[in-house]
């Protein structure tokens, strides 16, 4: 017996905590909302106060009313007393606060809404960009973000309607209780007694709901893969040739089915546990009212007081189990709110140190890694194991190696999209992570092989290298020359105001070659010291590539360069050359030099040489 309690005791225990401590996120969205909007907050907290009185006021005017007129119909000549046409009066006055009060109010709660969702969603998206590469590149980041973007776009916003709802009929019933004390504690015991239930089954069902939609996650995000690959240009002509529709249209539909279906259960489960509490609330209503008819036939209280008192009662038990129905709701929002702060609370990684050094201007040593080693997260073996090397102010390295080599894992390190496990990487003898993200960042120049295509005009295109100088057309249109992309735009109608891709209205789409040159621009749009070149004519034809590199050593010149190409007509052009295989440098020499060794790298140009003329 002693243990059956005890267990009740500590799961009802470990319920209540549950509960205070994801009600704990309402300050922390208060306070939120306080940021986005503190004055429209303030007034309405007022305009709430003030509607929910009202109702009160005129309840006890009615009161008034009825006891006026009771007297009027007593006496030796009834009509209508000065004293009776105040008090209407001043009902018709509070009918029209009420009205006033009203539609400010709604208006306040839209301009509110608009004001919080914005600044809510601007967090949501300035935190994405604060995190770090690696959480990008983990499926369990991916089911926090995609709960966050559900949650953070609605369910804060509903947390805050709740609450002033919440604060209005807390308002509005301490009023009812005010006037219903001078009748009977005990009835108002009874009242509540016979709608606690109510909060009882609407916590023990948001919590079921909550948990059933965060372990719908994963699967919901697959359903939602699949509609992105059905509606997004880039799969169409696949899903069409190899007929994929059909089956994902079913992968899609099996998915939100069985979403609906546990839904359903849910609901069937909940009504019918709904229905038994309304029935227990009808009890305590009309025991209350029987009494205060008892009370009234028998001359205790006047018709007035019957008015009032029925009035009030029914007010009361409607206001407590909807203040009830509020709190097991916002405990339900609560749960998803938590969500979105659960983004919100992850911490970045790689940071700016808390007193940056400033980055060289020029640099004078250059850069060194010194026994760098290097591991995803999540995977068990380095990417990078043990690199050294030193490059000069204004040289221009060529990295070459096998796909997985860790090429463009180096280059993410230069750029601090990773921190490194062990070892240092030095630029004029301070570490990287001694500047800050923006100031290094700011003087790397950067073209990826999966680099972005925006969805935007090509100024912003190109301009993006350097935001501070996108407007400078000048300097615009020599990254577009220096790039040869200057034959591609002036093709288009519009110039560089023309919108690139179809995802927009007048939007037009780029060949991969095309594409390739606006995003060599980009990188070239830059003025810092550093250039990364990730596979630059891996989408341009021979002729363009040529043509291309005829101006790369002037337009790189004073600039350090790490070029990475499969194509050997490219490598060639750099001061020296590194190899890597397996994570770990193997050679290193200007082309001349490694051809002269028998080794990967004279073994990889001869493979490509013969390719080219034939041989073999």
């Amino acid at each position: 017996m002693r243990s059956t309690f005890s267990t009740f005791v500590s799961r009802y225990r470990r319920y209540y905590i549950e509960i205070l401590s994801l009600l704990g996120n309402t300050p922390r969205l208060i306070h939120l909302v306080w940021d986005a909007a503190p004055g429209w907050l303030l007034l309405r907290i007022a305009v709430t106060l003030g509607a929910a009185l009202v109702p009160v006021v005129q309840l006890y005017i009615s009161k008034l009313v009825v006891d006026q007129v009771v007297l009027i119909l007593a006496s030796d000549a009834p009509g209508f007393t000065p004293s009776l046409i105040m008090l209407v009066g001043v009902g018709f006055g509070l009918l029209l606060v009420q009205e006033v009060l009203s539609q400010l109010n709604r208006l306040v709660n839209r301009i509110l809404n608009d004001q919080f969702l914005l600044h809510a969603n601007v967090q949501l998206l300035q935190q994405a960009m604060r995190l770090d590469l690696a959480h990008y590149e983990s499926s369990e980041f991916h089911d926090v973000l995609n709960r966050a973007q559900q949650s953070g776009s609605n369910y804060p916003v509903r947390v805050v309607e709740l609450l002033a709802r919440i604060l209005g009929s807390g308002t509005r019933l301490a009023g009812l209780l005010t006037l219903l004390l001078r009748f009977s504690p005990s009835v108002m015991l009874l009242l509540l007694l016979s709608v606690l239930p109510t909060l009882w089954v609407g916590i023990r069902y948001s919590q079921r709901r909550f948990w059933m939609s965060r372990r719908q996650t994963p699967s919901r995000r697959l359903a939602d893969y699949f509609y992105e690959v059905l509606t997004d240009p880039k799969y169409v002509k696949e899903v069409r040739l190899f007929n994929l529709g059909h089956h994902m249209v079913e992968q899609y539909r099996t998915i939100r089915q069985e979403f609906n279906q546990e839904s359903r259960r849910l609901a069937q489960r909940q009504s019918l546990a709904q229905l038994s509490i309304e029935l227990l609330g009808g009890v305590g209503f009309y025991g209350a009212y029987g009494l205060v008819l008892w009370q009234t036939i028998r001359g205790l209280v006047t018709l007035g007081d019957l008015t009032l008192y029925a009035g009030a009662f029914q007010q009361a038990q409607s206001l407590i189990e909807s203040l009830l129905v509020s709190l097991a709701t916002l405990y339900e929002y609560n749960l998803y709110v938590s969500q979105y702060f659960e983004l919100l609370d992850i911490a970045p990684e790689v940071t700016s140190p808390p007193q940056p050094h400033p980055f060289p201007q020029p640099m004078t040593r250059g850069l060194q890694l010194r026994d760098v080693y290097f591991t995803y997260p999540g995977s068990e073996q380095p990417t990078l194991k043990g690199i050294n090397l030193t490059v000069a102010p204004g040289e221009c390295i060529a990295l070459v190696g096998l796909n997985g080599s860790g090429k463009t894992t180096l280059l993410k390190l230069f750029t601090r999209l990773y921190d490194i496990d062990r070892g240092a990487i030095e630029i004029d003898d301070i570490p990287l992570q001694q500047f800050s993200l923006g100031d290094l960042r700011s003087q790397i120049g950067v073209l990826f092989q999966d680099f972005a295509r925006y969805a935007l005009d090509v100024q912003d295109n190109i301009g993006f290298g350097n935001l501070p100088q996108r407007d400078d057309m000048e300097q615009v249109t020599q990254a577009a020359d220096g790039a040869g992309a200057i034959p591609v735009i002036e093709q288009l109608e519009e110039g560089y105001q023309t919108i690139l891709g179809k995802m927009f209205a007048g939007g037009v789409d780029l060949s991969g070659g095309q594409w390739q040159k606006i995003g060599l621009a980009r990188a070239f749009m830059s003025d810092a010291q550093i250039l990364i070149l990730d596979e630059p004519t891996a989408a341009v034809d021979a002729i363009a590539e040529h043509d291309l590199f005829q101006r790369f050593r002037h337009l790189t010149q004073g600039k350090m360069t790490f070029l990475v190409s499969h194509r050997f007509s490219t490598v060639r052009m750099a001061d020296r050359i590194v190899v890597l295989e397996q994570g770990k440098i193997t050679e290193v020499g200007t082309h001349d030099q490694l051809m002269a060794q028998p080794g990967r790298y004279a073994e990889m140009f001869e493979l490509q040489a013969e390719s080219y003329l034939g041989k073999g």
